[in-house]
């Protein structure tokens, strides 16, 4: 049951071009619950979406005033670090996200039996990135929570934060080439 709740909440992602959950890129968070506002960054947290997950403890929306929803994450229930259910969890969402026409850009291996994570219960799993042909792009994590317990977070990013982000990420080297330059001059 789980997996065909999993396919009925990815599979319209890549024939409509819209968001995960039930969600349109663009929409306005507030129906969802109530709006935090940080900054520019409008958020909603949530524990349920018109299509939601049954491993989801929580739902994150984030939005702008201009463009509204442009990202939406998905943290999961809480598991067992080393437990079957938490890689088999991983990987039946991942392979749902390939069914439903996520294409893999990069896939990291677990790195849950690290000194980093043995020691201090920071680390993360396994790690898998994808997109879709409307350019919605996908992260699925394996993160421990601390060094018994972890969660599985899914993070989806609309195609317009990824153009915002490339522009932010612009101005911010054109800045740092002006500074620089500004500096060279100082010598002269």
């Amino acid at each position: 049951m789980k997996k065909l709740a999993l396919l009925l909440v990815l599979a319209p992602l890549y024939a409509h071009g819209l968001a995960p959950f039930g969600l349109d890129w663009g929409e306005d968070v507030s129906r969802y619950g109530e709006v935090k506002r940080q900054g520019d960054e409008l958020r909603v947290e949530t524990h349920a979406l018109p299509k939601s997950l049954s491993l989801a403890n929580d739902y994150v929306l984030y939005a702008d005033k201009q463009h509204g929803l442009l990202k939406v994450t998905m943290t999961s229930k809480i598991y067992g670090l080393y437990d079957d259910d938490y890689n088999q969890d991983f990987n039946f969402i991942k392979q749902s996200l390939m069914d439903s026409g996520y294409q893999t850009t990069e896939f990291i291996s677990s790195e849950m039996s690290s000194y980093k994570c043995v020691l201090q219960g920071s680390c993360s799993g396994k790690r898998w990135y994808g997109f879709v042909g409307d350019g919605t792009n996908v992260a699925l994590e394996q993160l421990a929570k601390t060094r018994q317990d972890a969660f599985i977070k899914l993070t989806f990013k609309a195609p317009k934060l990824l153009q915002i982000e490339a522009e932010r990420e612009n101005l911010k080297q054109l800045k740092q080439q002006d500074q620089m330059n500004s500096d060279r001059l100082a010598f002269d």
